[in-house]
């Protein structure tokens, strides 16, 4: 399912996806040059899913910052919106 997370006047995307039984989640934070459709990512995340741990993969820039490359590395902005998302 993919959700939109309100960040400081703007969403960000993320897809959670909870098996049945889960017995946690788990988030995962992107913004440094991956992406939640990242196929590593997207292959670890379905290992924690077989595992009964859900997981929240989420963009923290969107598409539009996400082409700014020194976003990428804005520490203080990636770090807020991190907090935001957990």
């Amino acid at each position: 399912m993919i959700v939109r997370i309100p960040a400081n006047g703007l969403e960000v995307e993320g897809e959670l996806i909870i098996p049945k039984n889960a017995n946690g989640l788990v988030i995962f934070a992107h913004g440094s040059g991956s992406s939640r459709h990242s196929p590593r990512n997207m292959l670890v995340a379905q290992e924690l899913r077989q595992n009964n741990l859900g997981t929240l993969l989420v963009d923290l820039l969107s598409v539009d910052e996400d082409s700014d490359y020194q976003n990428r590395f804005n520490i203080a902005l990636l770090a807020e919106r991190r907090t935001v998302c957990s």
